[in-house]
């Protein structure tokens, strides 16, 4: 790099493993002159508007009909996004409508009407319906100078012209003064460098130079890569600027025009890989467990192309260089010294949550929410572990403290929690949580400005009712490709709920059903509702699973984790894990099983760890499975 980076950059680190999410805003003090209202944050739903979305919802209910009848995968995802519509104000999360670019804009409408075939005059004309109804609730949102409202309605606007657009829509959304939405709807501009990186010092001609309306990315990865950086990076701060309207919006900015909170690009460096990334900044400290990170002093993130992971690393980088460089107030946060260091992450960590869906020309974006992939982590720790820091020393501690915890990533999984506690609840409980975050960028962390929860034992007990009494919202779970994994754990939620789930989520890397009511519908009534489960890590400790399970268990050609601890579970059933393939760990604490057993196990070839205390197995029969797997004793619980 030439130079040491600032001390700073080292607390921006994107480490790997990480897991938590916050947000910010500014004080609540000047909400009368700037329009930040505390109803801002609840939606009006006018009569236009119901109407509007009965009409849509008598059309879905018809495709449904109709997908009932085939195994039309795209049907099927199409009829997923529209109903998301139906609901866009959706309890525990925010759900936002963008438009694409247009010529995915027109690509994929069109699509959309070829899939709903004869339904597609209805839809567009529903879809009329309820951009109209919007138009309106801009109109009185304007009336009563509630800007941050006005604003996320634009959004919305321009969102729902983009699903279906014709001609008229595409230049009434252009021809508008508010442009925002023209950032999502231009193509990339890339170009040979002519001139050495002043970051990176990538002589000229190794990189690419793609500029946006908003960021410069230089690259020196393919060209596909760094066009979906770029689309992201604009997604990513069109939601910024919904959810954290009050962070930049300030009496040059608020008002329908709604300047740009930022008269710069935001700069951003993107690597061909991890090695190159590591090795070019070798001087930072812990470079190699980042995948990426955001220094304030330069001013530019940092990252490497790595596939499917790139996108959550990215809006957890950007995020940082958001609040820092398009703020309305300026930051006087210590990263290292500064109290309440753990909403610095965890603002970060919320913005990871963002999930999209294709809707015809539009995308459909939901962010937050009880299964945001960074919270499973948290809702483990706190629901299973029982795990808890206790608030005074939380919240007090600085970012030399928190990043000096043996298990900081317990930390991280408690900070993301309690940022969805507040972000993902009421509007007043948003507003408190708004008035705490701007008091840490502030230098001048202040938890009385939480209200009733600045107590150990109120914050301990709000944030096990928060995750536990989530269920009523579990129910009715909406499918995104990155909210896979789900931690339910000590919920409410019926083994018949599951099973109405979109069938996509039957296919996960953890679904976790410690100490719930599951029994053994979830699986024996497989064969009535495909598709099997296939799931890699399972737990099921202390549910009111039976052998009755454990074939359809065993069918999951991608287990490598099963946790079957105080389940009624005895030699019978394990007899159906016989030669399974990709088995690793199996937890059969305080089950029914006998030294029988062992010689199942002894079948299964990928094994690495048995735990069995609490059972009747035997010492010898202990002793007779080591003998054909001996590593298992380094890694096992004897019985």
């Amino acid at each position: 790099m030439g130079r040491a980076l600032s001390w700073l950059v080292l607390w921006f680190l994107h480490v790997l493993g990480n897991t938590n999410s916050v947000v910010g805003f500014n004080p609540l003090q000047e909400s009368n002159e700037k329009g930040f209202q505390t109803a801002a944050s609840t939606e009006p739903s006018s009569l236009e508007r119901q109407i509007a979305l009965r009409s849509l919802e008598e059309i879905v209910t018809r495709a449904s009909k109709m997908s009932a009848a085939t195994s039309d995968t795209q049907f099927a995802e199409t009829l997923g996004s529209l109903r998301l519509l139906l609901d866009l104000e959706p309890k525990g999360r925010h759900r936002y409508v963008l438009p694409r670019a247009s010529s995915a804009s027109k690509l994929n409408s069109d699509r959309l009407k070829k899939v709903l075939d004869s339904e597609s005059t209805g839809l567009k004309l529903a879809i009329e319906a309820l951009r109209k109804s919007v138009e309106k609730e801009i109109e009185t949102a304007d009336s009563e100078q509630n800007w941050e409202l006005g604003y996320r309605l634009r959004w919305r606007l321009a969102g729902l012209n983009a699903i279906l657009p014709n001609a008229s829509d595409a230049k009434r959304v252009r021809n508008e003064p508010w442009s925002h939405a023209k950032a999502l709807d231009t193509t990339p501009d890339g170009r040979k460098a002519f001139a050495n990186h002043p970051k990176t010092r990538w002589p000229a001609n190794s990189y690419t130079v793609m500029t946006t309306p908003h960021f410069e990315i230089a690259s020196q990865s393919d060209t596909k890569s760094t066009v979906e950086v770029a689309s992201l990076s604009e997604q990513a701060f069109a939601v910024w600027k919904q959810v954290f309207y009050s962070a930049w919006a300030n009496k040059q900015t608020v008002a329908p025009e709604y300047a740009e909170p930022v008269d710069h690009k935001f700069s951003v460096v993107l690597f061909r890989d991890r090695e190159s990334y590591t090795k070019a900044l070798r001087s930072i400290a812990d470079i190699a467990i980042s995948t990426g990170y955001y220094d304030p002093s330069e001013k530019v993130a940092f990252f490497y192309w790595d596939g499917a992971k790139t996108p959550s690393t990215l809006v957890h980088e950007l995020t940082h260089q958001f609040f820092y460089e398009a703020s309305a107030n300026p930051v006087a946060l210590d990263a290292n010294r500064g109290k309440g260091f753990w909403v610095v992450e965890g603002v970060a960590l919320y913005m990871e949550s963002l999930s999209t869906r294709g809707c015809g020309g539009s995308l459909v974006v939901d962010l937050g929410g009880w299964d945001a992939p960074r919270l499973q982590a948290g809702r483990y720790r706190r629901l299973h572990d029982k795990y808890w820091v206790p608030w005074e020393e939380f919240h007090w501690a600085d970012g030399t403290r928190f990043r000096a915890e043996e298990d900081i990533r317990a930390w991280y999984s408690q900070a993301t929690g309690l940022a969805h506690l507040w972000l993902d609840g009421s509007v007043e409980k948003r507003v408190a949580f708004a008035a705490y975050v701007e008091s840490v960028y502030a230098n001048q962390a202040s938890t009385a400005l939480l209200g009733d929860w600045d107590d150990d034992k109120a914050m301990r007990d709000a944030y096990d009712r928060y995750l536990i009494s989530g269920s009523s919202v579990m129910a009715s779970r909406p499918f995104f490709a990155n909210r896979r994994e789900a931690v339910l754990c000590r919920t409410k939620l019926s083994a018949k709920e599951l099973l109405e789930w979109p069938v996509e989520f039957r296919t996960t890397p953890w679904l976790d059903l410690s100490f719930s009511q599951i029994d053994d519908l979830l699986f024996t009534e497989m064969e009535k509702l495909p598709p099997p489960w296939n799931v890699q890590r399972l737990n099921l400790e202390s549910t009111k699973v039976t052998d009755a399970s454990l074939p359809a268990i065993a069918g999951m050609k991608n287990l490598a984790d099963l946790d079957l601890s105080n389940c009624d579970v005895s030699d019978e059933g394990i007899k159906a894990l016989s030669g399974h393939k990709s088995l690793k760990t199996i937890w059969l604490n305080e089950c029914k099983v006998t030294d029988a057993s062992m010689a199942v196990l002894s079948t299964i070839p990928q094994l690495e760890s048995v735990h069995l205390s609490k059972t009747a197995v035997t010492p010898a029969g202990w002793r007779q499975l080591l003998s054909t797997k001996p590593r298992l004793k380094s890694k096992s619980t004897a019985p």
